[in-house]
């Protein structure tokens, strides 16, 4: 008995079409690899601060003072600090921290965020002498602060534990650091700046 049924053969995709799919295919790939890759980034190594205050005068612009809800000391304008939250904060680095062993918080209650400048790391010892800064014995150079301080912290001496930071704002004389509270200790540090986003919008690197 003859089939009067021919086999139908499908569509099948031609060569250029199988290499357009492919290409698609590799192309989505890459995308959704790139975004969860930045996406991990931005959560477990880069984080960004805004300036809210004058302690950094006059290496950081904390902005113009505004009024919200009465308080005439919050500003929210101020520069945008880059920071990698995996560095190792050294000698001279800027930092932003949570200071959980200091007694300071903001207008509204909460635990205070902080950035200030690196002076000591473990195993130094920082002295006040004649209102300069020494550093293992040596007056430090600083060509970024405001002014010479004018507060009286003559007799300062302190041993930098492990674990720990001595810091202070370039702003010296308005500025809440480690000459009144003590030591940063580095569990409370959130990031290590090494890049700042300016007023104006423009990049520019940490001095």
């Amino acid at each position: 008995m003859q089939n009067d049924f021919e086999p139908i053969e499908l569509n099948k995709p031609s060569g250029n079409n199988r290499k357009l799919i492919v290409a698609v295919i590799v192309t989505l790939c890459v995308i959704i690899l790139a975004i969860a890759c930045a996406l991990l980034v931005r959560y477990f190594v880069i984080t960004t601060y805004i300036v809210d205050g004058h302690s950094m005068d006059p290496t950081l612009d904390g902005g113009i003072t505004a009024t919200a809800d009465g308080d005439p000391t919050y500003r929210t304008d101020g520069e945008t600090l880059i920071l990698n939250k995996l560095a190792t904060p050294k000698r001279g680095d800027i930092i932003v921290f949570t200071p959980h062993d200091w007694d300071i918080t903001d207008s509204f209650g909460n635990r205070s965020t902080l950035v200030k400048r690196v002076i000591g790391v473990a195993g130094d010892h920082i002295q006040i002498i004649g209102n300069v800064v020494y550093l293992n014995g040596s007056p430090l150079d600083e060509p970024y602060i405001a002014e010479p301080m004018n507060f009286n912290y003559d007799g300062l001496d302190v041993y930098v534990t492990d674990g720990h930071l001595f810091c202070m704002g370039d702003n010296r004389n308005h500025s809440s650091d480690s000459r009144t509270y003590g030591l940063v200790s580095t569990d409370d540090v959130v990031g290590k700046c090494f890049l700042i986003k300016g007023t104006n919008g423009k990049l520019r690197t940490v001095k």
